[in-house]
């Protein structure tokens, strides 16, 4: 899908790009997870296209952003969001996040709540448990950063159980991934040192620090979980434990588990029951349209 709009907006002296598929208003807001860029919406904008708004943005350090040194984690990430916004004269959104992204949506809600009129979190918004962090910090420090070639790089995905189905807006995002060098070779977009910085210490923090801001969040939620893993197809990102967390301090959330989803296919697969919770937890009207 090209149908969409594409431009920098400076936010915090920095340049967020942006994509932007029009519709009406109010808009939807989709922030992508830790190590995507707004094209994990793609999905999302076959949805919603001709009922809403939809804006994705790179976060920094993501896609075709800026990728400074320097700080990163959900405070820095929330100013620069909440200053794009401004920018862009979105007074009032509803939000739609991804993992980490759905992070992030739970800081924009309880920090602007006047702002934030639905809160989607898609295998996200709490504090990771314990063996997931190990495991991603595991995965991320032996993760390649160059590859022979770009077919080297998506079959990994092609075959792999919790990437099915391979969907073109799952291989869309996963070749956007990787940037052609003048050897021939591929490099990933997001440098290591942005990845490190975001498991910093006090990055990490934060995510502890979320369910305190469960009870600043006014809006009404939906959570989103997939019934398998990012690792295991038995091991959910967000546990039974998890998600009561996430209830008791957010008793206006509804919950929807797809249990053939996995941690990403959750977002880029076709699947209508999802579709359907999606449209009318925002309150657009199913006219039929793709």
């Amino acid at each position: 899908m090209t149908d969409h709009l594409t431009y920098r907006v400076m936010a915090q002296r920095i340049r967020m790009f942006v994509r932007d598929w029009q519709g009406a208003q109010p808009p939807v807001l989709f922030l992508h997870h830790i190590t995507a860029n707004s094209l994990e919406a793609l999905r999302l904008a076959r949805l919603l296209r001709g009922r809403r708004r939809l804006i994705a943005p790179d976060l920094r350090g993501r896609g075709k952003s800026d990728m400074p040194f320097g700080e990163y984690g959900l405070a820095v990430h929330y100013r620069e969001l909440s200053e794009a916004l401004k920018r862009l004269h979105i007074s009032q959104c509803a939000v739609v996040g991804h993992s980490f992204g759905a992070m992030l949506g739970v800081w924009l809600a309880a920090h602007e709540p006047e702002r934030v009129t639905h809160l989607v979190l898609i295998d996200g918004g709490a504090p990771p448990n314990p063996h997931e962090v190990r495991a991603l910090n595991a995965y991320y420090d032996s993760m390649a950063y160059r590859y022979p070639s770009l077919d080297a790089y998506i079959e990994r995905y092609k075959a792999h159980p919790l990437y099915q189905p391979y969907t073109e807006e799952l291989d869309a995002l996963l070749r956007s991934n990787l940037r052609l060098q003048p050897d021939g070779s591929y490099m990933r977009v997001m440098a290591r040192y942005v990845l490190d910085a975001e498991r910093a210490p006090a990055a990490v923090a934060q995510w502890a620090d979320l369910p305190r801001l469960y009870a600043q969040v006014r809006c009404p939620v939906l959570i989103l979980r997939a019934g398998m893993g990012i690792f295991s197809p038995t091991e959910p990102v967000l546990t039974d434990e998890i998600v009561a967390l996430m209830q008791a301090g957010m008793p206006q959330a509804q919950v929807l588990t797809i249990p053939e989803a996995g941690h990403t296919t959750i977002v880029t697969m076709p699947h209508p029951q999802r579709d359907a919770a999606l449209l009318r937890f925002l309150g657009v009207a199913d006219d039929g349209l793709e």
